[in-house]
């Protein structure tokens, strides 16, 4: 694969895509800040060759910015799924503002109820279930991604106890996780709850390997 763009270009991309007006907060709908989109998309598709020209899954898709992401840097498929209409609709006018809307699917679906054929790559920011109103949390969206998924790319809260639940988590999934990559999450005030204009978090990016 040669690619002819930096990956300063894929995040000057990403930042041109639009985001959730009316982020709902018992979906956790941060917005994925497109640096970080930038970087998990980089780590996957350039250092990983897991992007190119494969079917990928983005569960959770939001404002489908790591789905269109990935059809940006020539993806075959992309699956965005999400269990919110309003959201899906914001994903799928970036596929088309973007051009590359043909390459996208829309699905709206819960992830538990979420079911493919064999995938190349899922990639997603899935809620992390902090909140009391968290209707569903990370753990359930890698049950279900490593049902179909060769190698999974998950943005999870950076801490050594969360690691090491992970890996044991992964281990009893027939998965492990291969790399892990900390980056920072500045989180924008978009709920009432937010004192800050923005706050920010440090995360892992994980490389989950699945046994075939």
């Amino acid at each position: 694969m040669i690619l002819k763009i930096k990956r300063k270009d894929l995040e000057i991309f990403l930042q041109k895509l639009k985001t959730i007006e009316q982020p709902r907060v018992e979906f956790e709908q941060y917005t994925t800040p497109a640096r970080v989109a930038a970087n998990l998309l980089w780590f996957a598709g350039v250092n990983h060759y897991d992007i190119f020209n494969k079917v990928v899954l983005d569960l959770g898709t939001g404002s489908g910015i790591l789905a269109v992401g990935a059809a940006f840097l020539g993806a075959k498929q992309v699956i965005g799924i999400d269990i919110d209409f309003n959201s899906l609709k914001v994903a799928k006018e970036n596929g088309i503002k973007a051009e590359l809307n043909l390459q996208c699917d829309w699905i709206c679906l819960d992830v538990r109820e979420t079911n493919f054929k064999p995938i190349d790559t899922t990639i997603m920011n899935p809620p992390f279930g902090m909140r009391k109103e968290s209707t569903i949390r990370d753990r359930t969206f890698l049950k279900t991604a490593v049902k179909f998924s060769q190698v999974i790319y998950s943005i999870n809260p950076s801490a050594e106890e969360t690691r090491s639940f992970f890996k044991n988590f992964c281990k009893k999934l027939d998965a492990e996780i291969d790399e892990i990559v900390q980056m920072n999450f500045e989180i924008p005030r978009q709920f009432s709850f937010h004192k800050k204009r923005k706050h920010i978090i440090f995360i892992d990016l994980y490389r989950i390997l699945v046994q075939p």
